[in-house]
């Protein structure tokens, strides 16, 4: 090899972004994957198990759902600027938005099949730190899922035309009326579908994650569904309302889920950032 080859490969695993060497063929993009975890405190998340000591009353939940969609995820480089992930469509991942599913089809309303990743390219480099969004981009938000294509044709993620999809979707129990759920998505959503559809939501609903230390190349994002119910009296319930959280803001249940997400709650902001999820 001539020497100035040789230079040149040094200098791209010194500073690939700057030079734009890649990995794939000289687009100057690399293939990246983003793994999920879900966990319940110390123990891994399995469809249909049942988990104790949850929430301000030491709960017990029999855990038959856990899904949740995430969109505009990007990628920290060396310079300390977020790159976004240009995801690669499948199944999984259609029109900005990933589903991350971690049942397994234990309930009638899931699916067997599971997806733990976000898969995509971003410029060539080395990246350490994450951002992205739980939830479904407003334009895809409020689509027909009857005519959308995977993972947004899915009716058991859907509200209706106008609310759209559900961002976060967390179930217990056998689905009867009596049984915890905490099911997420936009609220206060106007228009009329007949005469042009939903132009804009007053409680969008998106959860905002930036996580400073992440490797993708060997760290997983976690999403703790302990976390998420930490200081919410599971065993009680607004009268009047759905037993758990349906994401409506007269619903005091809502509460401290919506705290320890970071969203406002009825005109209320949180103490702090977001708790569900973290790194590991």
């Amino acid at each position: 090899m001539k020497r100035r080859e040789i230079m040149l490969g040094a200098l791209c695993v010194a500073s690939v972004a700057s030079l734009g060497c890649s990995d794939d063929g000289g687009d100057g993009t690399q293939e990246v994957t983003i793994r999920f975890a879900g966990v319940v405190g110390t123990e891994p998340f399995v469809c249909g198990e049942t988990y104790d000591n949850l929430g301000a009353d030491d709960s017990s939940l029999e855990i038959s759902d856990f899904r949740f969609y995430v969109q505009s995820v990007e990628l920290k480089n060396q310079s300390g600027d977020y790159v976004p992930v240009a995801l690669t469509e499948n199944d999984w991942q259609a029109e900005g938005a990933t589903l991350i599913d971690f049942e397994d089809g234990c309930t009638d309303l899931g699916t067997e099949p599971m997806n733990t990743t976000v898969t995509g390219t971003v410029p060539t480099g080395s990246y350490e730190g994450i951002r992205f969004e739980m939830g479904v981009p407003f334009e895809a938000n409020h689509d027909n899922p009857s005519t959308a294509p995977s993972p947004l044709n899915l009716t058991s993620m859907h509200w209706d035309w106008q609310g759209g999809f559900k961002f976060l979707r967390i179930d217990s129990g056998t689905l009867s009326p009596t049984d915890w759920r905490m099911h997420l998505g936009s609220t206060g959503c106007d228009g009329d579908q007949l005469s042009g559809g939903t132009t804009a939501c007053s409680a969008p609903n998106r959860t905002e994650v930036e996580l400073e230390s992440f490797a993708p190349e060997s760290d997983t994002v976690v999403a703790d569904l302990a976390a998420l119910v930490e200081g919410a009296a599971l065993d009680e319930n607004q009268s009047g309302t759905p037993v758990g959280c349906m994401g409506g803001p007269a619903d005091s249940d809502c509460a401290p889920l919506f705290n320890n997400l970071g969203l406002p709650f009825a005109g209320n902001a949180p103490s702090g950032a977001q708790i569900f999820f973290s790194v590991d």
